[in-house]
């Protein structure tokens, strides 16, 4: 996976371009467009959407330092993706400072979103994972040892600006891998103060159970397994989440709050995907065509088709919420035409345990679209 620049690091890379030999800076580039059909106008528009346009770029000037940055702009307003510098400086650990993607989760962090062979992240994911938070982590890759080990110290808040409160948040994760087989677990934990508890999202990002406001330590677990066979791959995902809340009763910030229960939330997913033709999937990267395959007019590619099924249990344990949850499934079949092109089509139906407040006689619903990507790194 190949991770892009800001622009402050990109202008200094540029300036000192004249000096270095040869050339370290390579951009980026994801774009994706969909035709979507759903369940109802309320969870989004049918018709053509274009899911994400980011753009930055990596650069290398020596072998130990890499500055990446990248932003999205198929938003109202473009925002920032990526903001970092790697120092590779002893073999085996790799220090990484600025505004990234948190270790947990490896269909969010370990993969680009376009390269998932279901389009978009599980509901696990979507729920439970931290997305980006600008701080400071150390990977550990032992060459002799098959280990993998992450551990962040950032600000909690997910901003690139800052933190909204003096305390900070503690990510770390280890992973054992051995042949196809990857198993690994993690955990996050920080002290939140009045944030959103953890909430539903459904893959065109619907936001259909929303939880109350927490206050206090949050801790989220999660465990994983990946097992390779050849053209098959299967994906396991946990998830175990404590989020603890207070109120203030009399305005007065000065005076302790009154404590109120803690909520917990689980989530499971289990996917698998099966290379019809290509190359089987290496690493993060999607499948390659194979070797001779192919002609002057387009391209054979390789073919990727891939199920899911997934479970969520929100906000359960304080009599004063109500609580929330889905069961869901989807399906996916994938044309990666070459290999910075994919064509892809997926559906998704979810059964909610609490309708969402937009849609009170709802507990159904589904989701199709089909989807074009390109991604030039």
């Amino acid at each position: 996976m190949t991770r892009p620049l800001t622009l402050a690091a990109l202008a200094l890379l540029t300036a000192s371009g004249a000096r270095a030999q040869g050339p370290f800076i390579t951009p980026t580039l994801v774009g994706e467009v969909d035709y979507r059909v759903h369940a109802d106008d309320i969870e989004g528009h049918d018709g053509f959407t274009l899911a994400r346009l980011r753009m930055g770029a990596r650069g290398q000037p020596v072998p130990w330092l890499v500055a990446v940055g990248t932003a999205e702009w198929a938003q109202e307003k473009p925002a920032l993706l990526d903001a970092y510098v790697d120092l590779l400086i002893i073999t085996g650990l790799r220090l990484s400072i600025g505004y990234a993607k948190t270790p947990l989760f490896p269909a969010g962090r370990d993969q680009s979103i376009e390269t998932l062979p279901i389009p978009e992240l599980p509901l696990v994911t979507q729920a439970f994972w931290a997305r980006r938070d600008l701080g400071l982590e150390a990977q550990w890759t032992p060459a002799s040892l098959p280990l993998e080990g992450w551990l962040r110290l950032g600000n909690g808040s997910g901003s690139p600006l800052g933190n909204d409160n003096a305390s900070p948040s503690v990510d770390a994760r280890l992973d054992v891998h051995h042949g196809g087989l990857r198993l690994g677990a993690g955990a996050h934990v920080e002290d939140a103060f009045d944030r959103p508890g953890i909430g539903g999202r459904l893959p065109q990002n619907f936001l259909f159970y929303r939880p109350p406001p927490v206050s206090g330590y949050r801790t989220v677990t999660e465990a994983h397994g990946r097992m390779d066979a050849g053209p098959v791959r299967v994906d396991v995902q946990a998830a175990a989440a404590w989020e603890h809340r207070s109120r203030d009763t009399d305005g007065n910030p000065a005076t302790p709050r009154e404590s109120l229960p803690t909520l917990r939330s689980q989530g499971l997913g289990v996917e698998a995907s099966w290379v019809l033709r290509g190359q089987p999937r290496e690493g993060n990267q999607w499948p390659q065509a194979l070797a001779g395959v192919g002609s002057e007019g387009i391209p054979s590619g390789s073919l990727e088709v891939a199920a899911r099924m997934e479970r969520l249990w929100l906000g359960r344990g304080a009599a004063d919420v109500e609580p929330g949850g889905a069961t869901g499934g989807a399906l996916s079949f994938r044309w990666w035409v070459t290999g910075f092109l994919g064509v892809g089509v997926a559906g998704y139906v979810n059964h909610y345990d609490t309708p969402p407040v937009e849609e009170p006689t709802r507990d159904w619903t589904y989701l199709a679209l089909l989807r074009t990507t390109v991604s030039l790194h």
